[in-house]
């Protein structure tokens, strides 16, 4: 089960433009994380989940759930995808880990965005053995 989170980090890393990619669980451990740059987000899991629970309480806002968070830094964007355990599931109840990408720039975001809907099949499929 690991290993298939390690693989959805190195599927992730080997995106152009990825620097450093994690799994996260809804209660903020990482599950999984890598980076080819300084600073990953092996420590970073409790504020993963933070800002997860805060784009959710945002999406309530607006009417619907997260589908994708950008934030950006100056040291570069980070990319949240919160993956269901059902593919296509719209039920925010159903997120059973978050994707944590940062990228060098917002201009990698649109390789990244065409490679998502693989690596979160993927990620689905390895998180629904943690269950």
């Amino acid at each position: 089960m690991r290993s298939s989170l390690e693989q959805v980090v190195q599927e992730l890393l080997a995106i152009r433009g990825v620097l450093a990619a994690a799994v996260v669980d809804l209660n903020g451990e990482v599950l999984a994380s890598g980076e080819r740059e300084p600073p990953g987000f092996a420590e970073a899991g409790a504020l993963v989940a933070a800002a997860l629970s805060a784009s959710r309480v945002l999406g309530g806002f607006v009417g619907g759930g997260l589908e994708q968070a950008v934030i950006e830094y100056r040291g570069g964007p980070v990319v949240l995808v919160p993956v269901q355990r059902s593919p296509g599931s719209t039920d925010p109840g159903e997120v059973q880990v978050v994707l944590t990408v940062r990228l060098s720039a917002l201009a990698d975001l649109g390789r990244v965005r065409f490679q998502l809907p693989r690596v979160v099949a993927h990620a689905a499929a390895a998180s629904r053995d943690l269950e």
